[in-house]
């Protein structure tokens, strides 16, 4: 019998305002200058106020795109610090990740943007220098803080926490089909009566609280419980659960210039559908989550990305089995079934 495993971040902080107790949270892990790996959307709304919090810290510039190359630059920058901390979208917090993995350091993780669930995992994903998938790279540990101010992601286009919607919907799906083929969690273990607590819990907010929050002006209730949905409850479900045929699918798109403007979660949200549709779901469960995707504004079509050729959708199709967790699903699959499932997201009107 496999041994069970769950994963998680040692403290969460979330709450309009959080990025206030910033450096009484950076002290619990110790005293010393603080390295920040920062966007410059990040350092132009945050900069001045990390700086006033946290007088030892030095402002790493980041270049954009989670490579081998920035990790290793922006690791070399980090010696002499006591700890790393990545503010900002997913990439520059991979890539503060990528620096502690090289550093040994711990990492904190305060994200400006609720896109996706990476702040609590343990996993950093590194890209090409053409924005393909490359890998992904691991910690030791989870982050030793992850600081969610709410206040902050509310003021960030809604785009992005619709992504991470997008994102967080896709675990019970993937979880179910972990499970169905016997794959193990990012940590090498089974799934926790915890892990399945949490995707069945995240599931229900995101449908009851989702068109709310996307609606919200500053934090209320619904945000908040939606925020901690898309950022806690989805990164603990996809780390300590597993992944499936919608991240892997997410291989695929990333090769295809049609869909390189996508954001992750974006793409996951195709994906999602796109694992339902090769036979893991009925046409009825399609529709209910592809109508709920859509009036948050998710795509759930190719069509209107011009994608409607088979070479295209064949070509994302190969690259997508090709990923570690392809194979965690109820039935084998081959590319004709990704081809004909995301076929059959074209057809529907």
């Amino acid at each position: 019998m496999t041994i069970r495993i769950l994963g998680a971040p040692q403290r969460y902080v979330q709450g309009p305002g959080a990025i206030d107790r910033l450096a009484e949270e950076v002290a619990i892990f110790g005293s010393g200058p603080v390295a920040v790996i920062i966007d410059p959307v990040a350092r132009q709304l945050l900069g001045e106020r990390i700086l006033q919090l946290l007088p030892q810290a030095r402002l790493l510039e980041f270049g954009g795109e989670c490579t081998a190359g920035e990790i290793d630059a922006r690791a070399a920058e980090t010696q002499g610090a006591a700890i790393i901390l990545g503010v900002g979208g997913g990439k520059a917090i991979d890539t503060a990740k990528g620096a502690a993995i090289i550093s040994g350091l711990p990492v904190g993780i305060v994200p400006t943007i609720a896109s996706n669930d990476s702040p609590t995992s343990h996993i950093a994903v590194v890209y090409t220098p053409d924005h393909a998938v490359e890998g992904v790279r691991r910690m030791r540990t989870n982050p030793a803080l992850v600081l969610v101010d709410t206040a902050i992601i509310a003021g960030a286009p809604r785009r992005f926490l619709a992504a991470g919607i997008g994102d967080a919907m896709s675990k019970p799906y993937e979880l179910a089909g972990a499970v169905a083929g016997k794959g193990l969690n990012f940590f090498g273990g089974q799934p926790t009566e915890l892990t399945l607590a949490i995707v069945e819990r995240a599931r229900a907010i995101l449908l009851a609280d989702g068109l709310a929050a996307m609606a919200a002006t500053k934090p209320n209730e619904a945000f908040e419980r939606v925020v901690e949905a898309a950022v806690l409850l989805s990164g603990l479900a996809f780390e300590s659960g597993g992944l499936s045929i919608a991240h892997s699918m997410v291989r695929g798109f990333s090769t295809v210039p049609q869909l390189s403007g996508l954001l992750h979660g974006e793409m996951v949200a195709l994906g999602t559908l796109t694992q339902i549709a090769a036979g893991q779901g009925d046409e009825a469960e399609l529709g209910d989550l592809a109508q709920f995707l859509e009036s948050i504004g998710l795509p759930t079509r190719f069509a209107p990305f011009g994608i409607t050729d088979e070479a295209t959708f064949r070509r994302m199709a190969e690259v997508a089995l090709g990923a570690p967790y392809a194979s965690n699903y109820y039935r084998s699959l081959e590319p004709d079934d990704l081809v004909r499932a995301m076929q059959l997201l074209n057809e529907r009107i």
